[in-house]
């Protein structure tokens, strides 16, 4: 990719699959460091300071409903009783 592509934050926001990360990863590689600047500019924090506040509140759910699902597949049994408990044990405290 010798031409500079202008990137917009659409190209971006795309779902990803695995066998698009592994393309855009080969891309990358052939990139020269300015496009890559440029890709980068439009992801994390740069992108997170250009969006308003629903729009972050939207994103961050989506990540909260998703990251609690998927702690949940990776405890183990014991390990959601213990939190169970202790989380009975600080609402019991509470009333006290």
């Amino acid at each position: 990719m010798s031409s500079t592509k202008e990137y917009t934050k659409d190209h971006v926001a795309r779902k990803k699959n695995p066998a698009a990360v592994a393309l855009a990863r080969q891309r990358m590689k052939q990139m020269s460091a300015r496009e890559r600047s440029a890709v980068a500019g439009l992801g994390g924090l740069a992108r997170a300071a250009s969006l308003d506040k629903e729009e972050l509140t939207v994103i961050a759910r989506k990540a909260g409903l998703l990251g609690g699902k998927a702690r949940a597949r990776a405890l183990t049994k014991e390990r959601r009783q213990e939190i169970a408990r202790k989380a009975a044990a600080a609402r019991w405290a509470k009333k006290k």
